[in-house]
């Protein structure tokens, strides 16, 4: 009988091994808010509610700064290493406008973006993990702590999560004249370099973008979560019934954001299991479905959630269940602004 019980046991197990069935555990993630540095005042507040919901890691999706406050290396580089050391957890950190692409401004102080981008590279990537006290392994794209170092990935419990270097302020495309002077002194020379270092980085995203949904295609992972800071707004968003090619700002080559959406929308549409895009930059917390197939008809395997914006403590908490239909569930954890902590 016993020897008979055993058999049973190894055929089970050879029979759930070959059926590749995975029994991932469950697990929280907490997203923090832009701006986790808001006019010099540390959201401190932030660090202690994620500290108590004891999460397995953490994503910030750049924005560590205000707007208009100074690049300096006080509050971009060596504050926000601290902020995440405070934190118990390990944080996956996807790079905002804030803290580079917009240092040109008169009252950023008029930094050189690339200069700024340089520093932020050598400070946060130059080692394959993520920042905190206790990191996490993750893979990164290009040299450790060079172009492109930003964008990583992780495996978690059958869950991708992928930083990538999408940000605000058109993806550093200088489009017009009026866009290259405003609030700023660059020259057109200025702005040339900031639309030549879009168009190297554009090309690294898309293909970082490409080869991280082939790998969860290929190891038939339950979920994609993408982490970038900006808000590139759906075709949804600005027509009357659901997908409308033509829209206002359009997908034209004017539009820093075009070739990222069409890449996410293909590797969505071709890609099984759930697909989540994580952003900020408008600073406004909403979870929806912001994708429609070419028919109308919505994307169910698509959600985005733009977490809280520059004023607000509240973070998003990730309860991820790999093994349940939408893998996914979003849970805001609301504190007081900082207004009304003064």
């Amino acid at each position: 009988m016993e020897k008979m019980f055993l058999k049973l046991i190894s055929s089970a197990a050879v029979t759930i091994a070959l059926s590749g069935v995975s029994y991932a555990e469950s697990f929280k993630v907490a997203v923090l808010p832009n701006e986790i540095f808001q006019k010099g005042v540390e959201k401190n507040i932030t660090i202690d509610s994620i500290n108590k919901h004891k999460v397995n890691f953490v994503i910030f999706g750049g924005d560590s700064k205000d707007g208009k406050s100074k690049c300096s290396n006080e509050i971009i580089l060596d504050g926000v290493k601290n902020y995440f050391n405070k934190l118990y957890a390990p944080t996956l950190y996807s790079l905002g406008d804030n803290e580079w692409t917009d240092c040109h401004r008169t009252s950023n102080g008029s930094y050189d973006p690339l200069e700024r981008l340089q520093k932020l590279r050598k400070t946060f990537f130059s080692k394959s993990t993520t920042q905190g006290k206790e990191p996490l392994k993750v893979e990164r794209e290009g040299k450790l702590g060079e172009k492109f170092s930003e964008n990583s990935r992780l495996i978690h419990d059958n869950v991708m999560f992928i930083a990538l270097h999408v940000v605000g302020s058109n993806n550093n495309m200088v489009a017009t004249d009026k866009q290259c002077h405003k609030k700023s002194k660059r020259t057109a020379e200025d702005c040339a370099k900031a639309t030549d270092e879009y168009k190297e980085r554009n090309a690294a995203n898309i293909k970082w973008l490409k080869e991280s949904f082939d790998i969860a295609r290929k190891e038939k992972l339950a979920g994609v979560v993408l982490v970038s800071h900006a808000d590139i707004y759906f075709p949804y968003e600005l027509s009357d019934h659901g997908y409308q090619e033509k829209f206002l700002p359009s997908l034209n080559d004017k539009n820093g954001f075009t070739d990222f959406f069409h890449t996410l929308d293909e590797e969505t549409h071709n890609y099984p299991g759930q697909v989540v895009l994580l952003m900020g930059d408008s600073h406004y917390y909403k979870v929806d479905k912001a994708m429609f197939d070419k028919d109308g008809s919505l994307t169910n395997n698509f959600t985005r959630v733009e977490t809280f914006g520059s004023k607000e403590t509240s973070w998003v908490e990730i309860d991820v269940d790999p093994s349940s239909k939408n893998v996914f569930a979003f849970k805001p954890v609301t504190l007081p602004s900082l207004k009304k902590q003064h």
